[in-house]
């Protein structure tokens, strides 16, 4: 595989931001120059973030105040919506606001899609290889391409041609499942999600917490055993949304619904056993169970959130 210049087609960042740090406006200056626009939607930060905002503005980037945090899914759409109200670009490129991509991500990610292409395949959208330096998982190949399991959103090269297919992020989410839904969606109208080739990001991967028995670290064949610590609100939507995923697609997809539910699971187990605060962490989930089968979707429901503090 070559990696050949954007040539004529347009390729637009969105990134989400919520209470950025000084890094973004680096990152932000630094995609300007591999991309032909950036935008960047904060999602309700306080106030005190306005002068960040401005700092990154004037990199050249379009920042868009949404004025109440509503989710990644809504504001990834809003940077959607602003990029098409500015020239309908060919492909967007979608980022978290603390993942940085290798200077030709976009490059690569193009001609992935377009070795794909030219070999029949009909792409839904590319995603990052790898998040400092872990490989993405994968689920098999397809015509010799690598085909991505459930990736992060964040470093989703998508078509136009894509969105006007399936649509945008389902923004009913709110914030985890996002990404996998829209995997699932793509899927299900019979596009491929393809793992670019060489398409890097430098990513925090989120709070890891050692497993402790009576006060010591927990080992397992002489490994130390760890877990992704989120708090009961985020787990309560891990828990709804997952559920509802796994509702809606396990019919059309029973295989990834079922190892992607195995991960969860274990997930969820290791959080019930060692997280500090195991008892609101149980309320959570139970709740998102229960909010999934009656259909809720939205943000969590304010009497709820307040119980989980």
């Amino acid at each position: 595989m070559s990696v050949e210049p954007r040539s004529s087609r347009s390729v637009v960042a969105i990134v989400a931001s919520y209470r950025p740090d000084a890094d973004l406006v680096t990152t932000a200056a630094k995609l300007t120059q591999q991309l032909d626009h950036v935008i960047v939607v904060d999602d309700g930060s306080p106030a005190e973030f306005s002068g960040r905002l401005d700092e990154i503005e004037a990199t050249g980037v379009t920042v868009i105040r949404r004025p109440q945090n509503a989710g990644i899914a809504a504001s990834l759409n809003a940077g959607i919506q602003a990029a098409d109200e500015n020239g309908r670009p060919d492909f967007v490129v979608t980022f978290d606001q603390d993942s940085v991509p290798v200077d030709d991500y976009a490059e690569r990610a193009l001609a992935t899609y377009d070795d794909a292409r030219a070999a029949g395949r009909r792409v839904g959208f590319v995603v990052a290889s790898s998040y400092s330096g872990h490989a993405v998982h994968t689920r098999g190949d397809v015509a010799g391409f690598t085909v991505a399991f459930d990736p992060m959103q964040s470093g989703f090269v998508i078509p136009r041609e894509t969105l006007e297919s399936i649509g945008r992020f389902d923004e009913g989410l709110v914030i985890d499942g996002v990404d996998s839904e829209y995997t699932a969606r793509a899927r299900a109208a019979g596009l491929d999600v393809l793992v670019g080739a060489g398409c890097d990001i430098r990513h925090q991967l989120g709070r890891r917490d050692p497993a402790r028995l009576f006060g010591r670290p927990l080992r397992v064949l002489g490994r130390e055993l760890s877990y992704n610590y989120h708090s009961p609100q985020r787990v309560y939507y891990i828990a709804r949304n997952g559920t509802t995923l796994t509702r809606h697609y396990l019919r059309k997809d029973p295989s990834w619904v079922l190892r992607r539910l195995g991960e969860e699971t274990k997930a969820h187990l290791l959080r019930l056993a060692f997280s500090p605060n195991r008892r609101a962490i149980a309320v959570a989930m139970i709740a998102g169970y229960r909010d999934s089968f009656r259909g809720r979707t939205g943000v969590i429901p304010a009497t709820l959130a307040r119980r989980l503090r």
